[in-house]
């Protein structure tokens, strides 16, 4: 074997292997990511699984290719959701609806089969609805900067309570030590006298 048979042998082989791991991969993820779908059919718990497998796949994309992505979402229907897929796909091999190849065609499929027309929103209703979740979002705004506000008051209320403790503290000794000093010179000057006294008598008698 010569050595360029050889090294585009190991290429091969390198590839392979790398798809491999890349399939083990995004099965990984996917399965301990993403719960099954199909037990219960309701258009609320079907919108909550879509919304969050479509948040979970997001960053899947740029690794992997839509159609692999697509086949191991796929495999995670059981029940009716199941039985939609098979059914769906036999029409396709009998020509009789178009091949789904990525996620969001199976979005799309998925959305108008298992949401009744009562449950999908207008335009204009998703856009008020929108409108209100932006309305929501200032007001959580607000609220987080008001609380760091009062935060910040608290923080220098806290502070300015705490130097004016120390000046009162500082004050109430400066005093007491000023206290201590008049009633040593008070006994000073009393002493004094007392010797004088003392003195004049001895000197008298």
């Amino acid at each position: 074997m010569s050595f360029s048979s050889s090294r585009m042998h190991v290429d091969r082989h390198n590839s392979v292997h790398f798809g491999r791991h890349n399939n083990h991969e995004l099965h990984h993820t996917i399965y301990s990511d993403i719960p099954f779908f199909g037990e219960d059919m309701g258009p609320i718990s079907f919108r909550d699984w879509m919304w969050d497998t479509e948040k979970l796949v997001q960053p899947l994309f740029s690794k992997y290719s839509h159609i692999d992505i697509f086949r191991h979402i796929t495999s995670r229907f059981v029940g009716r959701a199941f039985d939609w897929c098979q059914e769906r796909q036999y029409r396709v091999k009998k020509g009789r609806t178009s091949c789904i190849n990525t996620f969001y065609e199976l979005k799309t499929c998925m959305w108008k089969h298992f949401i009744p027309s009562s449950f999908r929103m207008t335009k204009a209703q998703r856009a008020k609805i929108e409108d209100f979740i932006d309305i929501g979002d200032a007001f959580i705004q607000n609220i987080a900067k008001f609380s760091r506000l009062e935060k910040d008051f608290k923080h220098n209320l806290d502070m300015l309570l705490s130097e004016q403790r120390k000046r009162a503290k500082h004050k109430k000794e400066h005093a007491k030590l000023k206290k201590l000093e008049s009633m040593k010179r008070r006994d000073k000057k009393k002493n004094l006298r007392s010797f004088v006294l003392k003195e004049n008598k001895r000197k008298r008698g």
